[in-house]
């Protein structure tokens, strides 16, 4: 008990300041844009068989808890990362009791391996990093499976310790696809603790082998999902082809052996120059320190078990990331989790080397368990703020777009438009090869300024270069929205007694977005041509036009939407409705046109009805925060205020800044008698917006 008291409260101490760490990084395709997590149900119960299916459950249920609120999604990686902590002290105990030359105190050994474990500062990136409970809920399945098969063994390990583990790798592989390596896992530690290193030793327990790789072979689609991950990653913009991925593996390596040793430096986002040649310094070196590890560690196989253990874990633990199969990046601090449950093993023994009396192993493993506990908050200080995180991944990775990507989406979340472009400037400079997409980014933060005519600027420029340079159809269907949405904000700005330059400027809109939909077609696209067009007045033309070619051909899906997009702008909304349901029928996978189907309906006091398309939009996109906005209108008109809530916090969750959200959510709490929480909405207006008189209004009226 008094272990479990320890391992909890170090755990609690390391991570107390990382419980309110934001949504960051792949966190937004994970769990924000995940329709899997933000409105749970199977397409069909194929899904299950997929790898992270059972990943995707656990995030739904802290959406289904209490929302978007970090601070449940926190509480449960930590409780995971604990009870991970608590399994390694159980295996530590279990082997150190059992070594030919145990060490003097095994329980309190296998305390200091899991401390280690559980307070190192590179773990943090798994535990306070919500998207990677992966990791942990796939590393657990892999410790239970293999402790499972250390308790069997006791008894000759049969058929059914093989089922039990197959279970545990099945599970393992329904949180993430490395947990394939539960098998290598077990067979190293019968190989070097139960057979001495002999592996005619191991063939007393065929049962247990032939049971577990039948099962395995049987659920051989499951496996191979598994395996076939990585594959399907291949190709994408930014991998290496397999030999260079290879070597620059190797690099990777050797900096996650320096990361154990030395955590400083820590990265969120490694800017990792590859490896082209096997003659590289960098190479050479890093086959070196592997080559002499595993040396090592095969001549320690039977003298020195737990150093040998401890190494071959460690590259077993990494091969599913660092082998010839290339992927996306080369390099994360979580794929250490695992690894740092066997290399943990051998850190009090590591110390009994150095003080050569095993007496002093405790109190040297304190000074060094306090150190890192300071690492570990200072990086969950880091963690705990977006700004600070990402400005801290610009400053490591100078030369890496993501890096500036983030950095500018953080600043754009607060409002801080101003510092959002600092940040994009400097990214032109330093990752000039990136430029195309740092423009797009500086047009629309201008957008997001008011300053229209920069925008246009900015975008022309960004097309000009697109076009010499041979970019794809898809990113120029965008560059070319964005300018026609650019020219649209810069007619608004033209004074009524201009109708002629007004006129011109939407006329550019309009060939701009042609342009566009030359390109790629998409609904929101076809909507800012109708709604050009009706400004311009031209929407008696457009509507003959289009209802002469539904008349030639009664499926035409452009003509259709564009009607009921047009006969909406004209608020015709029950004609418009005849059209967009035809729509629906023919294209049910853009958001835009769900949106607007709901929206005429709402018009029309179809609130019902308005309801389900929005739901449906959102399931398109969950961060289609219009439909958050609206579904919340809708509700607050039923006094269904906590799904109102819930849809507002939505957008205040990934846009911290958002004026009208939080307006919204200030009126709801004011009238609930929540002056707290109305009155932190309604500071996060003034703000961005010093002078709105709702605001200020309400303000004045709870007594700001």
């Amino acid at each position: 008990m008094r272990v479990i008291v320890i391992l909890v409260l170090l755990a609690c101490v390391a991570y107390a300041n990382s419980l309110y760490a934001p949504f960051v990084f792949d966190d937004l395709t994970s769990i924000q844009h995940n329709r899997a997590v933000r409105f749970f149900y199977l397409d069909s119960v194929k899904e299950l068989l997929n790898t992270r299916s059972l990943l995707n459950l656990t995030y739904a249920f802290n959406e289904w808890l209490d929302g978007e609120n970090v601070f449940g999604y926190h509480v449960v990686n930590l409780l995971l990362h604990i009870l991970n902590g608590l399994l390694v002290f159980a295996m530590a105990k279990w082997i150190f009791e059992r070594l030919s030359s145990p060490p003097p105190d095994p329980r309190m050994y296998a305390l200091v391996a899991a401390a280690f474990f559980v307070i190192h500062p590179v773990q943090t990136e798994a535990v306070t990093y919500i998207t990677e409970r992966s990791e942990l809920l796939s590393k657990m399945m892999c410790l239970c499976g293999l402790f499972v098969f250390m308790r069997a063994s006791e008894k000759k390990a049969g058929v059914l310790a093989s089922v039990l583990v197959f279970l545990c790798l099945v599970l393992g592989l329904g949180f993430k696809e490395t947990a394939i390596t539960l098998p290598a896992a077990i067979v190293l530690y019968d190989y070097i603790f139960l057979s001495k290193g002999s592996v005619r030793n191991m063939l007393v327990r065929w049962r247990f082998y032939a049971g577990l790789f039948t099962l395995m072979a049987a659920a051989s689609y499951f496996v191979l999902d598994a395996l076939r991950r990585p594959l399907n990653e291949v190709g994408i913009p930014g991998t290496l082809r397999p030999w260079y991925y290879f070597l620059t593996s190797l690099r990777a390596i050797a900096r996650y052996i320096r990361l154990i040793v030395f955590p400083t430096g820590l990265n969120l986002d490694y800017d990792f120059p590859p490896v082209a040649s096997i003659q590289q310094p960098a190479a050479l070196l890093s086959i070196g320190l592997i080559a002499g590890l595993l040396i090592m560690a095969w001549r320690w196989r039977r003298r020195r078990p737990v150093f040998a253990f401890s190494i071959f874990w460690f590259f077993i633990a990494l091969a599913p990331t660092a082998g010839i199969i290339p992927i996306p990046d080369v390099i994360f601090e979580h794929r250490l989790y695992l690894a740092l449950a066997g290399v943990c093993l051998s850190f009090p023994f590591v110390l009994q080397c150095i003080t050569l009396k095993p007496r002093r192993v405790v109190a040297f493993a304190s000074v060094i368990l306090g150190v890192l506990m300071v690492g570990t908050i200072f990086r969950n200080y880091v963690w705990a703020d977006e700004l600070r995180l990402f400005s801290d991944v610009v400053a490591k990775s100078p030369h890496k777009l993501r890096a500036y990507e983030n950095l500018i989406f953080a600043h754009m979340k607060r409002g801080e438009e101003d510092k959002a472009l600092a940040v994009a400037k400097e990214g032109l400079e330093k990752v000039p090869e990136s430029r195309l997409s740092l423009l797009d980014t500086i047009g629309n933060l201008y957008l997001r300024q008011g300053n229209a005519a920069d925008a246009v600027a900015n975008f022309k420029k960004s097309n000009e270069e697109a076009g010499r340079s041979g970019a794809s159809a898809a990113f120029l269907a965008t560059s070319y929205n964005n300018l026609g949405v650019a020219y649209l904000a810069l007619a608004r700005t033209i004074e009524p007694g201009n109708p002629k330059s007004r006129n011109e400027t939407l006329r550019s809109a309009s060939e701009a977005f042609q342009k566009s939909l030359e390109r790629e077609i998409n609904v929101g696209v076809l909507d800012s041509l109708v709604n050009v067009r009706q400004q311009l007045g031209e929407a008696a033309a457009l509507e003959q036009e289009l209802r002469k070619n539904l008349a030639a051909n009664p499926r035409d899906f452009m003509s259709i939407y564009k009607l009921g997009s047009l006969l909406s702008l004209e608020d015709r909304y029950t004609e418009a409705i005849e059209y967009f349901s035809q729509a629906v029928q023919q294209q049910s996978l853009s958001e835009v046109l769900y949106f607007n189907y709901a929206f005429a309906l709402a018009k029309t006091g179809q609130r019902d009805r308005a309801i389900e398309e929005y739901i449906k939009a959102l399931r398109l996109d969950p961060l289609f925060h219009e439909a958050h906005y609206n579904l919340a209108l809708l509700y607050i008109d039923r006094a269904d205020y906590s799904s109102a809530v819930q849809h507002l916090q939505s957008i205040v969750s990934v846009e911290a800044a958002d004026v009208r959200a939080n307006l919204k959510l200030a009126q709801i709490y004011a009238g609930q008698g929540k002056l707290p929480q109305a009155k932190q909405h309604l500071q996060q207006v003034l703000k961005v917006s010093p002078r709105d008189r709702e605001a200020l209004s309400l303000f004045a009226r709870i007594g700001g």
